[in-house]
């Protein structure tokens, strides 16, 4: 498999590239940006470290099994070819960006960007393409509308969210986070919805009635923001992102092959926003919901059964985003 990152030169670009380079070493990576002596420098540093990777005790891969890392300018995109775009580009961040209110902020800044990137991606064949840059869901569906690529091919990372939840449910509940299964719907934001009611730890449904669900949904929220505060918004939530994005890869990869499963160990589907025709009732917008994935994009979009409280946040969740859709003249809102 071959990923373009576009905005390739960034933090959380580059820490994806990383590791790639050490749980997915076969990956070929290219890091797109117009800073291409930046991205140049990072291919070439996360190069060198696959030789440390492809040489260690238990190592299973050989030289000539690792992918390649290499820098790209956006307008060799064409000849790229990828099999994967992950969009990555922003705005610089304000550096008192590190208040909730912040990803409502982000999306004047970005329009403009993924506008100029539409054209430098409209030579290129329908590819699945990975939304990272905020505000995830009202991105999403701006590349779907500019490029009318089928629907399948448009993702929206939203997996930092599930790792927290894990993280607030294994403490509430004196368990392993990682032995933790609570998909996140709705939006990449304020409006999450906790599927607690599909909630598991290992094989055993988790008994929610003893359960402050808004208490959990504060830490969730917060916790990105706290972590700003402490390190800087430059550096972002990179290490959940990288794990989280190396994670959809590793899915899309292992969906794509003969009678292969992208669930992973805890055999569940997990979120990812994807653009909704009809979907839990929706249109015209993206929500995070459960899909299966392979080479194509997303193949399945599952429609759960949601208690009355997940699916009024969903619909809360979608109302937010229509908002923001219609605001900017979305296709679909335009008069």
């Amino acid at each position: 498999m071959h990923v373009a990152i576009i905005g390739g030169a960034s933090t959380i670009a580059t820490t994806v590239a990383y590791t790639l380079a050490g749980v997915e070493p076969t990956v070929d990576v290219s890091l797109v940006d117009i800073n291409e002596g930046a991205a140049w420098a990072h291919a070439k540093d996360v190069t060198h470290a696959t030789y440390h990777f492809s040489n260690a005790p238990g190592s299973k891969i050989s030289g000539d099994d690792v992918g390649t890392i290499q820098a790209a300018t956006p307008d060799e995109l064409e000849a790229l070819n990828p099999d994967l775009l992950v969009y990555n580009a922003a705005a610089p961040q304000p550096e008192d960006a590190t208040d909730r209110g912040a990803r409502e902020a982000e999306l004047d800044r970005n329009l403009s960007i993924v506008e100029s990137v539409v054209e430098d991606l409209r030579p290129l064949d329908p590819t699945p393409m990975l939304v990272i840059t905020n505000p995830i869901d009202r991105l999403v569906y701006q590349f779907y509308s500019l490029l009318e690529w089928p629907r399948r091919c448009f993702l929206g990372y939203s997996l930092s969210e599930s790792a927290r939840m894990a993280d607030a449910l294994g403490s509430e509940l004196g368990v392993e986070q990682n032995d933790v299964y609570c998909p996140m719907m709705g939006e990449h934001g304020e409006n999450l919805v906790p599927v607690l009611s599909r909630a598991r730890v290992g094989e055993d449904p988790v008994e929610t009635t003893g359960l402050d669900r808004e208490e959990l949904l504060e830490y969730v929220r917060d916790i990105p923001f706290q972590i700003a505060k402490e390190r800087g918004v430059r550096e972002t939530s990179r290490w959940v992102t990288s794990a989280g994005v190396a994670r959809v890869i590793r899915s899309i990869i292992a969906g794509s092959e003969p009678g292969g499963d992208s669930h992973g160990r805890l055999g569940e589907p997990f979120c990812l926003s994807t653009p909704l025709a009809g979907e839990y009732g929706f249109e015209n917008l993206a929500l995070s919901v459960p899909v299966d994935l392979n080479g194509g994009g997303v193949c399945e979009i599952h429609e759960w059964d949601l208690d009355p409280v997940e699916t009024d946040e969903l619909a809360a969740a979608a109302d937010a985003i229509r908002a923001d859709l219609e605001r900017i003249g979305a296709a679909g809102y335009d008069d």
